[in-house]
Parts: structure tokens; C-alpha cells; sequence
């Protein structure tokens, strides 16, 4: 009984944060000023999104120079996960071979695009 008074509010504490996580992770961008919306993405997201910058920055696309709002949108149409249409407006002969049910991320991971899962 113990216990289960201290694993309790730990599991409530847990899950209140996985509902705020999905909030702040909501499919849009943060509010930005009209001077901020002419910055290139890269400017602020080599320092907030390392991780995922370095992925980009080393696949083919960013090699390609394949911008960030060409998949994900701009800032009116943004959105996390990437719309299907984004990938078939360079790739549609791919995009037409697709298997039914996939998207194109369960064979090619987000960002890094030049291996199978």
C-alpha cells in the first residue's frame, strides 16, 4: 500500500506531462514575428534542433538543398509530420509505387531518407 501512495502521483505526474508533451507538440509552429518568417529555418534550428539538423544537413535533401518548407510547409501551413503530397510533388514515380497502407517514412526514416528501415 505504501507503495502504491508513491508510485501513484509519479504515474499521474507522467501522464499530465505526456498530455502537455502532445500539446507543446501540436501540429504547428511557434508563433514567430514577420521579421523572424524571413529567417531561414536552419538560423534557429541548428541550435534547437541539433540533432535533427545534423540528420537533415547530411541526407541527400540536404545535400539537395532540399529547404525545410518544402516538406513541412511554411509557417501558415505548417506541419510536423510532413503531408504525402510534399514527398509525391518531387517523387511521383515513387510515389505512384508506394504500398497501400505505407506512408513514406516507414521505409525511409524522417530526415536521413537514403536508407530502408
Amino acid at each position: 500500500m505504501k507503495r502504491l501512495k508513491v508510485l501513484l502521483p509519479s504515474l499521474i505526474l507522467i501522464l499530465c506531462f505526456c498530455a502537455v508533451g502532445s500539446v507543446v507538440w501540436a501540429d504547428k509552429h511557434p508563433e514567430l514575428s514577420d521579421q523572424e518568417k524571413l529567417t531561414a529555418c536552419a538560423t534557429c534550428h541548428i541550435k534547437a534542433t541539433p540533432d535533427i539538423y545534423k540528420e537533415w544537413f547530411g541526407s541527400v535533401h540536404g545535400i539537395g538543398n532540399v529547404k525545410c518548407y518544402q516538406c513541412h510547409g511554411t509557417y501558415e501551413d505548417f506541419h510536423v509530420t510532413p503531408k504525402e503530397t510534399s514527398c509525391a510533388s518531387c517523387h511521383s514515380a515513387q510515389f505512384a509505387k508506394k504500398p497501400k497502407g505505407k506512408t513514406c517514412w516507414d521505409c525511409h526514416p524522417a530526415h536521413h531518407f537514403f536508407i530502408h528501415k
